[in-house]
């Protein structure tokens, strides 16, 4: 008969219970946690090629933030409530500190979760993010992306990932997109909720001085790299890291650079076991 041995890693589901709302989420792995808040075209699943990496090192937590995937929103609160429902996870989780890497719309909520709990939150990963983060000097696109964030979108046509990437990875792209109309879906006017949602730049920098990387492609067409380099340059204690040949999902068109960056970060900030396989 088998034995389980060090290397043997389980996926367990869990739900956490908030009124009316269940918010759905995932754990692998073992040691201090690494929680991943996925964008808005994503779910739980986004993190296919984080978790099986990071879990030899951290307990890897995903999560179906509310309004996507399986964590339908009741009572309509979509991002109002993002932070606090992560928040309310480190609590039934019992974490009493984490790393919190939020993409795109993730960053939103892990730095209104931080600024919240700023001493449960040993640093941040913001992936082609502002977080609700805007100080003068940041500049949007002037002209909108030329496809729409939603399933009108013809295959391999999303301005989430660059340009070029549906030819060199037609299989991924199709994946990409495949995950993004799985499960529940934002409200209508989610990217207007997200962007009206603006954290005092005051009090952020009195709160945000825990480590953070700010990775971004530099082919982003949604948030472009010179903002993120302002941002990271802003912050108390930014790091900045742009990966080149791709666009606005690091995470997704070139993992294993994106998960170097983080273990380095990682290791950086001397959190957990993180040097060795």
């Amino acid at each position: 008969m088998a034995t389980a041995s060090k290397t043997d890693h389980h996926l367990v589901a869990g739900r956490l219970e908030i009124g009316r709302f269940s918010l759905y989420y995932e754990t692998a792995g073992s040691g201090p946690p690494l929680i991943f808040l996925h964008g808005l075209g994503g779910n739980h699943l986004s993190w296919w090629q984080q978790v099986p990496y990071f879990m030899r090192w951290y307990t890897c937590v995903t999560v179906d933030q509310r309004s996507f995937g399986m964590s339908p929103d009741p009572d309509d609160l979509f991002n109002q409530a993002h932070a606090s429902d992560l928040a309310r996870l480190l609590d039934h989780l019992k974490f009493d500190k984490a790393v919190l890497v939020g993409q795109s719309m993730g960053g939103w909520t892990i730095v209104g979760c931080a600024l919240e709990h700023r001493d449960r939150i040993a640093g941040m990963v913001m992936a082609d993010t502002p977080g609700g983060i805007y100080t003068p000097e940041m500049k949007f696109p002037q002209t909108p992306p030329s496809a729409p964030l939603g399933a009108a979108a013809a295959i391999g046509r999303l301005p989430t990932y660059a340009g070029d990437f549906f030819l060199r990875h037609r299989d991924l792209a199709f994946l990409y997109d495949s995950l993004m109309i799985l499960g529940a879906r934002p409200p209508a006017d989610a990217m207007q909720r997200l962007g009206a949602l603006r954290y005092d730049l005051e009090r952020t920098k009195e709160k945000l001085t825990m480590p953070i990387l700010c990775v971004v492609g530099e082919e982003d067409a949604l948030i472009p790299a010179a903002m993120i380099e302002r941002l990271a340059a802003w912050l108390p204690d930014g790091r900045f890291a742009s990966v080149p040949h791709c666009g606005h999902s690091v995470y997704f068109e070139q993992a294993a650079v994106f998960n170097q960056l983080v273990r380095d970060f990682l290791i950086d900030i001397k959190y957990g076991k993180s040097a060795g396989a």
